[in-house]
């Protein structure tokens, strides 16, 4: 039983760790003064290339995972961009009700790019013992 209990613990922290990563990037978006472009292929590129650099940078810092279980690991990595997609989504949502050039659709988007890369770069560099 402890050890189910270590291994959820460790996912958790992994898990909301790469979920609420993005927030700090998309929070000045609140005060748009002009619409977002129709077409943002490149923006989400752009974020995909953001995540996967600072999670280059916290591979510096943090070099082991939280998560030992290979399985878990899998887990996260589908189930984290995912998350965070919808949080950023239902926060920008909320956001365009006082801010008719927010559309939520595109921060929910730029979540799940950004979580994919640092979760990708995490998964495949990350020390697993």
């Amino acid at each position: 039983m402890e050890d189910f209990l270590i291994i959820l613990i460790q996912f958790i922290v992994e898990f909301v760790f790469n979920v609420l990563a993005n927030l700090p990037f998309d929070w000045p978006s609140h005060n748009r003064d002009t619409p977002e472009p129709d077409n943002m292929t490149g923006v989400y590129l752009l974020w995909l290339l953001l995540g996967g650099s600072l999670a280059g940078i916290s591979l510096l810092v943090v070099r082991r995972t939280f998560i030992a279980l290979p399985a878990l690991r899998m887990a996260n990595f589908v189930l984290a961009p995912i998350a965070a997609g919808l949080l950023s989504y239902v926060i920008s949502r909320r956001r365009a009700e006082r801010n008719p050039f927010i559309v939520p659709r595109h921060h929910g988007w730029q979540a799940f790019w950004f979580t994919l890369g640092l979760v990708a770069i995490r998964l495949a560099y990350a020390i697993r013992h």
